[in-house]
């Protein structure tokens, strides 16, 4: 069965790859509401006004490192999924203690990342 997904953010610095990600969660019916960010101080401040049941973020990011929007998640206790999708697959373990879900290696696992969010 699958789950109900209403909030969506999207924090990926590559314009592309985040209109790729933001068409395909379109084909997912639950998801009401999808932010796209390139920075990671805008989406560390959406978690103020907005609870996201998934989060797809980008490690590298113009600002800093997606590790801060973990490190925050975890300190709050926010509960959402978080799915990295980074070229970055040195820090897999490290993303995987602050609660990641899921790590997609970008260099080759769009297809499954697309997956994940139409099904979730």
């Amino acid at each position: 069965m699958k789950s109900t997904l209403s909030n969506l953010l999207i924090v990926e610095d590559n314009s592309f790859i985040g209109k790729s990600i933001v068409n395909a969660a379109k084909k997912n019916k639950g998801i009401k509401h999808i932010h796209l960010t390139e920075f990671l101080q805008e989406a560390i401040a959406l978690f103020s006004t907005t609870n996201y049941d998934l989060v797809i973020l980008d490690l590298k990011l113009p600002d800093g490192n997606g590790i801060e929007l973990l490190k925050m998640l975890k300190e709050k206790q926010i509960e959402t999924k978080v799915f990295v999708f980074s070229v970055s697959i040195e820090l897999k373990s490290y993303c995987l203690k602050y609660g990641v879900c899921t790590f997609f290696d970008k260099t080759k696992d769009f297809d499954q990342l697309i997956e994940a969010i139409t099904n979730a």
